[in-house]
Parts: C-alpha cells; sequence; structure tokens
C-alpha cells in the first residue's frame, strides 16, 4: 500500500491486489479514494490514469460529501435504533469503549475525556452498530427469505449474510443469494422488496422485461415504485 498526493485533490490510497486485472478506482463514504492496481502494475501508471479520472473522482466526491453530512452523528442525545433496540450512548470513566445489551437497548459507553466527534470515535461506535445488526440479520434474514420462497413459490440454494454496502443484495448464477446486513436499517415492506428482488433472479438473471413483470405480480403491482421508495436509501452509509 501506498499513499500519493494526486494535484486539485489530495490525499489517494494506492493497493496492489493479486485479484485486480485493470486499475480501479473506488470511493467509499468515509473511506476516502483508493485506486487498486495489478501487482505488475506501476504506481506511475496508476496516478496517471487517476490524473485522466481526476474530473470525475472531483464530482463523484463532492457527492459523497453531500451524503457524509446526511449521516447520523453519534452523541448520548442521538436517536438511533436497530430493529430490536434502541442505541444509547454513555461517558464512563474507562480507557476504551465497552458494550452492554438490555432487552431494549445497545448500551455503548464511551471513555468520557475523548472527542466523541472525532472520525475514530464515530468510527468506532458505527463499528459496535453494525455487528448489532449483523446479529440482527443473521438471525433474521436467511428465515424470512425462506418464508417468502415458500409463499411466492421460488426456490434457491442457500443464503449468506454479510457486510456490503455496494447493493442490497445479489443472486449468483447457482441461485445462491448474497444480502447485506444493512437491510435491517430498511422498513420492513423493504426489507421484503429485496428479498423478492433477488428471488425473481433466481428465474431472470437480468433486469429486462420479464424480470419486472414477474417481479411486479410478487409485489401487488408495486415493483416500480417500490424500487424508487428504495433508492432513498444507500447501503453505504446511515
Amino acid at each position: 500500500m501506498k499513499i500519493m498526493q494526486l494535484q486539485d485533490v489530495g490525499e489517494v490510497t494506492l493497493v496492489k491486489s493479486a485479484a485486480a486485472r485493470t486499475i480501479r478506482i473506488s470511493l467509499k463514504p468515509f473511506g476516502g479514494i483508493r485506486i487498486t492496481l495489478p501487482p505488475w502494475g506501476s504506481y506511475q501508471q496508476a496516478m496517471e490514469f487517476a490524473t485522466l479520472k481526476k474530473e470525475w473522482i472531483i464530482r463523484m466526491r463532492s457527492k459523497l460529501e453531500a451524503d457524509e453530512k446526511t449521516c447520523t452523528v453519534f452523541t448520548p442525545d442521538t436517536v438511533f435504533s436497530t430493529a430490536s433496540k434502541t442505541v444509547k450512548l454513555f461517558p464512563c470513566n474507562a480507557t476504551r469503549f465497552r458494550v452492554h445489551t438490555t432487552s431494549e437497548q445497545l448500551q455503548i459507553f464511551f471513555p468520557q475525556d475523548i472527542d466523541l466527534l472525532s472520525e475514530a470515535a464515530q468510527s468506532a461506535i458505527r463499528k459496535i452498530v453494525i455487528e448489532r445488526l449483523r446479529k440482527e440479520a443473521q438471525e433474521y434474514l436467511p428465515e424470512r427469505t425462506r418464508r417468502l420462497a415458500e409463499l411466492h413459490g421460488f426456490s434457491f440454494h442457500g443464503v449468506t449474510v454479510k457486510l456490503i454496502t455496494s447493493r442490497w443484495g445479489s443472486c449468483s448464477s447457482c441461485n445462491h443469494i448474497n444480502l447485506t446486513l444493512h437491510l435491517m436499517r430498511l422498513p420492513v415492506h423493504l426489507q421484503d422488496y429485496v428479498m423478492l428482488h433477488e428471488l425473481v433472479h433466481t428465474i431472470h438473471k437480468n433486469h429486462g422485461l420479464k424480470f419486472w413483470e414477474c417481479l411486479n405480480r410478487h409485489t401487488d403491482g408495486q415493483a416500480r415504485p417500490l424500487s424508487a421508495e428504495i433508492k432513498r436509501y444507500h447501503a453505504a452509509w446511515f
């Protein structure tokens, strides 16, 4: 890994990956700019590529920065809930974050002498919340997917729940469904929409007319409105 400066942009992180076949640029909320290149690629080539894409990088970074401003800032006064718990923050005399769960709350105790609004503190809190979302998702989503499949007459080869920030779900060529744990942040009707979306992909592998006709039948004619509604949310931030 190498960190370099791109003129008019600032710091970028360059990473060589055995899985990479081409040079790729990615921007993630709170994650900065990352350039991935094949092991045989040179950092100079990567920076030349980034220079060519500079206008796109600046445009995308501006969009991400605007989205980041809508994210939850966790403080003791913040109102935020997972599917089953209300998240509450409490200052304490400890030197590190501690977590306690009750029947109704996910209690996060933070060192009282830290800057709670710092990126490091907010990141630590988000990791705790994500682990709670992961637990809830693993307990709920696979069974709910199986139930929807039974109700609507679909079959699939399995469900995996994991941290995905680029999409809500996917369906492989062998009909294995992947779902992001961030589905637990959505209203229940949108959770069901995503699962039905992926179940329809067990029959129709693209988003052609037959796919939308099938999804529409299984969502009481609401496929397009639900598709529009879910665009108000994003798996990458909360």
